[in-house]
């Protein structure tokens, strides 16, 4: 019996489209990526005089992506967001990658047509010698998984 090996959740990278000028974009060391999810309601039905109602998948929803990274003099995702503030329809695609304890990538996840819809400044506390954590939430039309050995990058991103 074969078994899967199981990476940690602390080496990974983040890639948005286009963001820095390039056609693949690793944009910043980031502390923490969360939200990645994919939700399906639930509709029931009743069949016929069925007592148990019969559940179908309904409508998929993908979760907002929540990005946390240390603040830097880089400005390029607090830019993003302020052009959506303008008024730009300015949607990329991108990548977060899960990475082995070699950096060997393992894992994809790619999502679609984001947009930040929302920027976070740092908390600042005098009292604190914490880093600074800035964050910027992504808004995504869709999200899928991609494992190893079949690993592509969205379309307009070139690996």
């Amino acid at each position: 019996m074969q078994t899967a090996p199981f990476f940690g959740n602390f080496n990974f990278l983040v890639e948005i489209e286009d963001l820095t000028g390039d056609s693949r974009s690793v944009v910043g060391g980031f502390s923490q990526v969360s939200g990645i999810a994919s939700i399906s309601e639930v509709v029931e039905h009743r069949v016929g005089n069925s007592s148990a109602p019969l559940k179908l998948a309904g409508k998929t929803r993908f979760g907002n992506i929540l990005l946390r990274k240390g603040c830097t003099s880089s400005g390029e995702l607090y830019e993003w967001r302020r052009r959506i503030e303008n008024g730009e329809d300015d949607r990329r695609a991108g990548s977060i990658v899960l990475l082995d304890g070699g950096l060997r990538e393992k894992a994809r996840w790619n999502f679609y047509e984001a947009w930040p819809c929302r920027y976070e400044a740092p908390e600042f506390d005098a009292a604190d010698n914490a880093i600074s954590i800035e964050t910027l939430e992504l808004c995504v039309d869709r999200v899928e998984r991609v494992s190893a050995p079949t690993l592509t990058t969205p379309k307009g991103l070139s690996s």
